[in-house]
């Protein structure tokens, strides 16, 4: 979802209700609108506290899944770049190995994978099998130096610390609200503007701004916990930004070994 079309969902819901508002002004009278206002306000009551419950429920949900697949991303690339560290200082032959196929996993994420979980909120097979072999390397990796070999169950372990929270970004791409939930959360929006649609206030001008500003206020807020909803697609998407600053920092290793 778009800025643009968020900005849209919620000016048509305020303009939508206020609408409906002046029709029911002109259609229904003050007096009989007024006169099912004592059962209406305790009805209104009792689904807002219900709605807000499962808004605040759902919005949580949301912001907390975002920052998780943030959170994965920046240990993800974190543990990488300490791999590609370590593995500078080794032999040139096994430097170059390692961070050859550590720079080429690195490119078909920012390459590949990214818009596969933009676009169907899975992972790129080929991206990982470009893990697995890097690790593979690692584990396979034969040193001669006794100095040496205590690099590799560090570099390993780093490796293994970056596919965990590989394992997590991608469950974090493909992972979303229910849509029953959203039927429930829309259903019960509907429910609560129709309640202020028919509210007894005498003025239309009071009436129609009212409905408006409630309606644009409720889905602004579902909005967001939408944009929210899936980290690496719409308006909210999360940047590969920090896998392109590691593939600079790769390079720069490499370029001494050749």
């Amino acid at each position: 979802m778009s800025y643009v079309l968020a900005i849209f969902i919620v000016l048509a819901a305020g303009f939508g209700a206020a609408g409906v508002t002046l029709f029911v002004q002109k259609s229904v009278a003050a007096e009989l609108r007024r006169e099912h206002h004592e059962v209406g306000s305790t009805v209104f009551l009792q689904l807002g506290v219900i709605f807000a419950v499962l808004l605040a429920f759902v919005f949580s949900e949301a912001w907390t899944e975002y920052n998780e697949a943030s959170a994965a991303i920046e240990l993800e690339v974190s543990a990488l770049h300490g791999a590609a560290i370590i593995a500078a200082t080794l032999p040139a032959p096994a430097a170059k190995q390692i961070l050859t196929r550590e720079k080429a996993y690195l490119d078909s994420v920012t390459q590949s994978e990214w818009p596969i979980m933009a676009a169907s909120r899975g992972e790129d097979i080929a991206t990982d099998r470009k893990l697995q072999d890097l690790i593979q390397v690692v584990a396979n990796l034969k040193l001669t130096d006794p100095s040496e070999n205590a690099k590799k169950p560090e570099i390993l372990s780093l490796l293994e610390q970056a596919h965990e929270q590989r394992a997590v970004r991608i469950y974090q791409a493909g992972s979303g609200i229910p849509g029953a939930l959203w039927i429930v959360l829309i259903s019960f929006e509907l429910i609560l503007v129709a309640f202020v649609v028919l509210s007894g206030l005498r003025y239309w001008t009071s009436a129609a701004l009212v409905s408006g500003i409630f309606a644009a206020s409720v889905s602004s807020i579902l909005v967001v916990a939408r944009l929210l909803d899936y980290p690496f697609e719409g308006a909210l998407a999360l940047p590969s930004t920090d896998f392109a600053v590691v593939i600079g920092k790769v390079t720069h290793l490499l370029g001494p070994i050749g």
